[in-house]
């Protein structure tokens, strides 16, 4: 029984914290210069135990981007996608993290094998507490807010989130933003 309890406290503290993720993006940002390949090393790191622990090969091309953001909604944006191309995969597996600078934009690139997702739900994976399978949700620990908090985070930043389906199954996720011009602004630690 308290097993059970303590599962639904941390369920209800994940939901919250989702929540309010999306809340603070949707107000004021805290903007400070970031590297976007450092946020997404500290992310695949964080999640490196998890991926091991089901056999996951991972790619990994992080390229320099600097960007303006909130490094807190940031460090969440990656990490979900990180989360997600963990969690929504297939044992001995495979996931990518690209990071790199193209004109005035900069690109996080997660791709990962696994379940195929049919490509008519590919758009509605966007919407709040949206799960294509639900009875993942107490498999993975997640309540379909991952790619809404991801979406509105880059809105938030001034870009934009393309997703595909991969026919092989898995999902292609692209994330830009905007670049600092060269000269303009500085790392934050």
């Amino acid at each position: 029984m308290g097993a059970a309890v303590n599962e639904a406290v941390d369920r209800s503290e994940r939901l919250i914290d989702g929540l309010l993720v999306l809340a603070r993006a949707d107000s004021s940002l805290n903007l400070v210069g970031l590297d976007l390949a450092e946020l997404a090393e500290s992310q695949v790191e964080l999640a490196s135990a998890e991926a091991d622990a089901i056999g996951l090969r991972l790619e990994l091309d992080l390229k320099p981007g600097l960007i303006k953001g909130d490094r807190v909604l940031l460090e969440r944006l990656v990490g979900n996608l990180v989360e997600n191309a963990v969690r929504h995969n297939n044992q001995d597996g495979w996931f990518s993290v690209h990071t790199f600078a193209a004109g005035d934009r900069v690109f996080l690139q997660v791709k990962n094998s696994g379940p195929v997702v049919p490509p008519e739900e590919v758009d509605r994976l966007f919407d709040r507490f949206y799960r294509p399978d639900k009875s993942r949700s107490r498999k993975t620990g997640g309540f379909g807010l991952g790619l809404s908090i991801v979406k509105s985070v880059a809105s938030a930043h001034g870009g934009d989130v393309a997703i595909s389906a991969q026919p092989e199954g898995g999902l292609d996720v692209v994330v830009s933003l905007p670049a600092v011009p060269p000269g303009e602004g500085s790392i934050s630690n």
